[in-house]
């Protein structure tokens, strides 16, 4: 009788004896390494003009990362086209012969297009397209009497962005239409 107490008794000394031992400590993850911000600075311009929006996005690239892209000009700019067209389609919106130009003075790409489908009436687009992944709206932006800027950093990396109209706005968070 006395062996049916002993057996749980040794189980249970067992078990608080091993949860009084220090857990064995997880190595320590190397070091990572520096992200490098290879993009230095990015300006984007939008002109509306009629049912597009003249889009142009100019990037401006370390040494290093601009001497690479010369290396594969083709498989850079078909991955840059590539990747915004698609950022579009999310949003409905296209990009109508786009193409990227190479500034070697300035160390810089440019994509253009033009962007159809951001005209929802006349003369008033919609800007969630561009937005949609930002931490602000149209209400960040300075306003003059036909355009809106901003200038700060995205994901990093200073960026101006400069939208012109032909006439005098307003706007509310994603959207813009003529002034009454």
């Amino acid at each position: 009788m006395r062996r049916n107490y002993l057996v749980p008794l040794m189980v249970g000394l067992f078990v608080l004896a091993s949860c009084g031992k220090p857990a064995a400590e997880a190595p320590t993850p190397p070091p990572s390494p520096p992200i490098v911000r290879e993009e230095i600075k990015r300006t984007v311009t939008i002109e509306a003009q009629g049912a597009v929006l003249r889009y142009n996005r100019e990037s401006f690239w370390s040494e290093e990362k601009f001497s690479e892209i010369l290396e594969s000009k083709d498989k850079f700019g078909s991955e840059e086209i590539n990747s915004f067209t698609k950022s579009l389609e999310r949003y409905n919106k296209h990009a109508v012969n786009p193409k990227i130009e190479f500034d070697e003075v300035d160390k810089s790409t440019t994509l253009i297009c033009d962007i159809e489908g951001a005209m929802y009436s006349t003369d008033s687009y919609d800007f969630h397209w561009l937005l949609g992944d930002l931490p602000f709206d149209l209400y960040a932006f300075k306003q003059s009497k036909k355009e809106l800027n901003w200038e700060g950093e995205i994901d990093g990396v200073p960026t101006a962005i400069r939208l012109v109209f032909p006439y005098a706005l307003d706007h509310c968070r994603e959207h813009v239409w003529p002034a009454r």
